[in-house]
C-alpha cells in the first residue's frame, strides 16, 4: 500500500458533518478520490452502505484532521445503534489519542474536561467486557516514542489491572483512578523540552530535573486543571516511588496501591515500547512478562503480577 495513505473506518463517517480530509479507495495501486473534503455526505449516500470490511484511505498528512473529526463526533458515533461495537471502541481510541496529543504536544490544558469525558466512555464501553478489552488492546501502539502515546498506554493497562484486582469497584471510583493513570506523567509538561527530546543518556543534573516531574504533576493538577483528588494526586506523585525507598521524588516506602498499579504498567510499557536510547527492539508482551517476572514479583508482589498477566490472557 502507498505509504502516503492510511486506512480509515468508513462506517465512522457522519452524514452532514464537515470534514477536513479526503477519502480515497485504491484500484490496484492507483488512488481514486471517493469523497472530497468539500463534498457533503448525505444520509443515504452509497458510501455509507458499504459493509464493515470495506477499506477506505486518507492522505497521511490529513490524519490529524481525521482524529479531530472523530473526537468532535464521538457522542454521535457512540449513540448510533447501527454502529458496530468494534467501531465504537476504535472511535473512543481515536478520540482519546487525539485529545492526549492535544494535551501533551500542544500543552493545551483546556482539553482536560474533554479527555475526562473520553475516559468515562472508555470505562463504560471497555472494562466490563473481556472481548472489548481484547479489541482495545489491539489498538495499543508500541512502535512510537511519544509521551502522549506512553501516557495513553499506561492509562489503558492500569485501568484494566485495576478492574481485574477490584472487580467490585464503582464506576465513579474507576473513572477517578483512571484519570490519574492517564495523567500520571502530566508533570513532564514542566520539564525543559531540550531535556525531554534529548537522544542518549541524561546528565546527572538533567536526571535530577526529570525526577521532579511527579511534583510538577501535582502542581498542574491543583493549580491549572483544578483537580483536587487525593487518589489522583497519589497516583501522579507516587508512581516512581518504590517500597524499599529507592524511588523518587520523596523516597517513600508506604505507597498507594493505585500508584503501584500505575508503576507496574509504566515499567511494562517502557519495556515493550520503542525508545531512542535502545539499540534492541522492544520486547513482546510474553517476553517482557517472562524475562522480568522475578523483578516484578519482588517489587509489586505475586498477586499484582498474576493479575497483570491475566489482563493479557484475553488477548488472542
Amino acid at each position: 500500500m502507498n505509504k502516503k495513505f492510511v486506512p480509515i473506518r468508513i462506517k465512522l463517517l457522519r452524514p452532514s458533518q464537515s470534514r477536513e480530509f479526503d477519502v480515497y479507495i485504491f484500484e490496484e495501486t492507483k488512488p481514486l478520490l471517493l469523497l472530497s473534503k468539500n463534498a457533503p455526505l448525505e444520509k443515504n449516500s452509497p458510501i455509507l452502505q458499504h459493509n464493515e470490511n470495506f477499506i477506505a484511505y486518507i492522505p497521511i498528512n490529513q490524519l490529524n484532521a481525521y482524529k479531530r473529526y472523530i473526537a468532535k463526533n464521538i457522542d454521535d458515533i457512540l449513540n448510533d445503534p447501527n454502529t458496530k461495537k468494534k467501531n465504537k471502541l476504535y472511535a473512543i481510541y481515536i478520540s482519546m489519542i487525539n485529545n492526549m496529543e492535544e494535551l501533551v504536544n500542544n500543552s493545551n490544558l483546556n482539553i482536560s474536561p474533554t479527555l475526562s469525558k473520553d475516559i468515562s466512555h472508555f470505562v463504560a464501553h471497555t472494562l466490563n467486557d473481556a472481548s472489548s478489552i481484547t479489541t482495545f488492546l489491539t489498538f495499543i501502539k508500541n512502535d512510537i516514542n511519544n509521551l502522549a502515546v506512553h501516557m495513553f498506554n499506561v492509562g489503558v493497562y492500569a485501568s484494566m489491572l485495576t478492574k481485574k484486582m477490584y472487580s467490585d469497584i464503582s464506576t465513579k471510583k474507576l473513572e477517578e483512578v483512571a484519570k490519574g493513570y492517564f495523567l500520571h506523567d502530566i508533570g513532564m509538561l514542566k520539564i525543559d523540552k531540550n531535556i525531554l527530546l534529548k537522544k542518549g543518556k541524561y546528565s546527572q543534573e538533567e536526571y535530577e530535573e526529570i525526577k521532579k516531574h511527579p511534583i510538577y504533576g501535582v502542581e498542574i493538577l491543583k493549580e491549572q486543571l483544578k483537580i483536587h483528588s487525593p487518589l489522583i494526586e497519589k497516583i501522579v506523585l507516587e508512581h516512581h516511588e518504590r517500597k524499599d525507598g529507592s524511588g523518587y521524588p520523596y523516597h517513600k516506602t508506604q505507597i498507594s496501591h493505585f500508584a503501584q498499579i500505575c508503576a507496574i504498567c509504566d515499567i511494562f510499557d517502557a519495556i515493550t515500547s520503542k525508545r531512542e536510547y535502545k539499540n534492541t527492539p522492544p520486547k513482546t508482551t510474553f517476553e517482557a512478562l517472562k524475562e522480568n517476572q522475578d523483578f516484578l514479583i519482588r517489587e509489586f508482589g505475586t498477586e499484582m503480577f498474576e493479575a497483570f498477566v491475566k489482563c493479557f490472557s484475553v488477548k488472542s
